[in-house]
């Protein structure tokens, strides 16, 4: 049954929805989480996790050592979504993105399972891992989209794909703490020791398993022509690769996520420390950041496309970034600074991320999307995998305003260099 482009990319659009949103349920409960392992005393994974954090903690303090912690979890899913991109995408072009997205979803599911039922902390760093070896699938739905659009309509693709994740990491959040109030399974896995939040896990499984059927009924096969090289792993063959322009916007792509997911991370404990932000309030303004966003890549960036180049666009995104963290820098202190630095940050990182990705996927053969953009978003999850812990470092050992200048520094040079990239010649 062939579907149209535009209904393809809708689904597409769905995917990554319903992907993200399973994803980011457990952020508002992370803390809960890591208390409920740490009550039970009897976990010698745990202690021995636990213990490693509170060294490389400041004085073994318990509001840092919590901190690291959760960054330390955080890194081993993006350091595993770094290894896991590029094979998925390599294999998409291989076998088709729909049996890649299949198996990966099927994957999630399984990890979110393993959550529901994990009674030691070992099977729930397992549940993360399996999910995060399966979050590379990115990659495959980023190469999906690029099957269905072209050269002119890249970036305005890309954009609905972003806005995608983006309304994901919105609702999946808000989701989570709602579904944190649910009782209904409390009696069947509280009782036995299951992990808290029962009611949350199923929901994310419930949500898995949504975007699995959505891949398998709507998403056609394909299966591109390629030839399929020695090493599945770019990383192993960066030498390789024809296009030593998409290698320098991955490293790009690293600079970018390393400095303003760095900050995200941060801006938690900024918000709770400088304004005494409830958990609920901190959550609105990540709301107020995600609508943004949204409406930026759902809209701005359509606009946009075809009519400017991907670089024109990720440009204009790295100088509203950079205004936006100098004002957060200088000014974030006060509530109405905050928020227009806040607005300036959200709308120029909804510019970068889909003219970076349509750009990248400009550098690819038609046969190599999958390696491509899986090399692409790996670089990404690097950068998502250090950032946690060394913006927490500067931001407990230095402060926020030195977090943030940091944060600054490195915005500027990405666009610098942003700046400097040759354009593909046709």
């Amino acid at each position: 049954m062939s579907q149209s482009p535009k209904k393809i990319q809708f689904i597409l659009f769905l995917i990554v929805f319903t992907d993200m949103m399973g994803f980011s349920l457990l952020f508002p409960l992370f803390p809960k989480t890591l208390e409920f392992f740490l009550a039970k005393g009897d976990d010698v994974f745990f202690r021995l996790f636990y213990s490693f954090a509170k060294e490389l903690s400041f004085g073994g303090e318990e509001k840092y050592t919590f901190v690291l912690f959760g960054g330390i979890l955080g890194s081993i899913y993006s350091l595993l979504q770094f290894l896991a991109a590029p094979v998925w995408g390599r294999l998409s072009d291989l076998s088709g993105r729909r049996s890649i997205l299949l198996l990966t979803t099927l994957g999630n599911t399984i990890g979110y399972l393993l959550w529901l039922f994990s009674s030691q902390f070992w099977m729930f760093v397992l549940s993360r891992v399996i999910t995060g070896m399966m979050g590379g699938n990115l990659s495959v739905a980023s190469a999906a989209m690029a099957d269905q659009t072209d050269e002119k309509s890249r970036a305005a693709g890309m954009g609905l794909l972003g806005a995608g994740i983006g309304l994901g990491f919105v609702m999946g959040p808000l989701l989570g703490g709602i579904s944190s109030q649910w009782t209904f399974l409390d009696s069947y896995f509280l009782s036995g020791e299951f992990v808290i939040f029962p009611a949350s896990a199923f929901f994310a499984i419930l949500v898995s398993l949504v975007s699995m059927v959505l891949v398998y009924l709507f998403l056609p096969s394909t299966k591109p022509k390629t030839i399929p090289d020695k090493e599945i792993h770019p990383f192993l063959s960066l030498k390789k690769i024809e296009s030593r322009n998409l290698v320098r916007i991955s490293l790009l792509n690293l600079l970018f996520v390393l400095s303003f997911s760095g900050f995200e991370f941060v801006v938690n404990f900024f918000l709770s420390d400088t304004f005494a932000f409830s958990p609920k309030q901190i959550g609105f303004t990540f709301l107020y950041i995600g609508i943004i966003i949204i409406l930026v890549q759902g809209g701005v960036v359509r606009r946009l496309s075809g009519k400017i180049s991907e670089k024109k666009i990720s440009l204009y995104g790295g100088v509203v970034v950079v205004l936006g963290m100098a004002l957060l820098t200088v000014f974030g202190t006060e509530m109405i600074g905050l928020f227009v630095s806040l607005f300036f940050l959200a709308f120029g990182s909804a510019l970068v991320n889909p003219g970076l990705s349509s750009f990248a996927s400009l550098e690819s053969g038609k046969g190599d999307l999958g390696r491509s953009l899986g090399l692409f978003r790996s670089f990404g999850s690097l950068g998502r995998a250090v950032s946690p812990i060394v913006f927490s470092l500067l931001y407990f050992q230095k402060g926020p305003s030195f977090a943030f200048l940091v944060s600054l520094v490195l915005l500027v040079v990405f666009t610098i260099l942003l700046g400097k990239q040759q354009e593909r010649t046709t």
